[in-house]
């Protein structure tokens, strides 16, 4: 069976570049080769297409014959189709264009660095199909280890994840004391931690060496006493609905103070040892190149 020739994208360029100029030497000069090389990748191109003739040339002048005419816009659209995938495909390498699926603890929302760091990625990212989930900690954790996840936005730190589970801290803040508005604290302008020993506590299901409940184990433990834990919840909008229900008086990060009609007063700590952080949870070594381009936008907080 005889072998088909076909073309390619750069005899279709030689065939473009010489209508538009209508001169040989002129068009090779503008893709940068030799006319020789130039007249031969036409050539082929003619051979291709039966031996059919795309110009009418001597030595005094070239023109496009009939057939060269028909073929011209369809050739110049076959380069421009080319570029658009040469253009979507850089895109898609460094991450300008493609999908990526996050997931954040709703108290990265209030925080406000949520907003922030999402705003300033989808400025050089307009193409990116973005996916948000709000999960728990824990869920975030088992999907992106399964790889349903690209990445999620956590408190930190994290215990008893697999060592190619990485994190980076984007934000941190103060943690303040919620407590009810009849609360014998509640006038105070701040408290100590030597003043909550008797308290009872409402902290975060997780355990004491997992995110922001890490952080208030922590607190108490550099005071000196263990926390009385009366309730548990697993978000902070319930934590401090139950403070205001009475309930006890509960650690909250300083963006918790953002939501509306809480009805508690939140107080600072004079004395805290630790501060509350929000970190963005990766695997190692991501295929994702959007992953790859929102980690190099998200600098580490030092």
């Amino acid at each position: 069976m005889e072998k088909q020739l076909s073309a390619t994208l750069r005899q279709y360029e030689v065939f473009v570049a010489i209508a538009e100029t209508l001169h040989f030497g002129q068009a090779a000069a503008n893709l940068g080769v030799a006319q020789p090389a130039l007249t031969q990748q036409l050539k082929h191109l003619e051979t291709v297409f039966g031996g059919a003739l795309l110009f009418d040339r001597n030595r005094r002048r070239v023109m496009l014959t009939d057939f060269g005419r028909a073929l011209l816009p369809e050739a110049r659209a076959l380069l421009q189709q080319a570029r658009r995938v040469e253009a979507v495909a850089e895109a898609a390498r460094t991450g300008q264009r493609g999908r990526i699926e996050l997931a954040y603890v709703g108290s990265a929302s209030y925080a406000g660095i949520l907003g922030r760091l999402l705003r300033e990625f989808r400025a050089g990212a307009a193409d990116v199909d973005l996916i948000l989930r709000e999960l728990d900690m824990d869920l975030q954790i088992s999907e992106i280890v399964a790889g349903r996840l690209d990445a999620g936005f956590v408190r930190l730190p994290l215990s008893g994840v697999p060592d190619t589970l990485l994190t980076r801290t984007v934000h941190s803040e103060d943690i303040l004391l919620a407590v009810p508005p009849d609360h014998r604290l509640a006038e105070a302008p701040s408290v100590t931690m030597a003043s909550l020993r008797e308290e009872s506590f409402i902290f975060s299901h997780l355990g004491p060496d997992m995110g922001f409940a890490a952080c208030a184990y922590q607190l108490c433990a550099d005071a000196g006493f263990a926390p009385r834990v009366a309730h548990r919840a697993p978000q902070f909008t319930a934590i401090v609905n139950f403070v205001s229900a009475g309930l006890g008086v509960a650690f909250v990060p300083a963006s918790a103070a953002r939501m509306k009609d809480a009805g508690v007063t939140f107080l600072p700590i004079k004395d805290a040892t630790v501060n509350s952080r929000i970190g963005l949870a990766y695997l190692q070594d991501p295929t994702n190149p959007v992953l790859r381009r929102l980690l190099d936008a998200v600098e580490p907080e030092s």
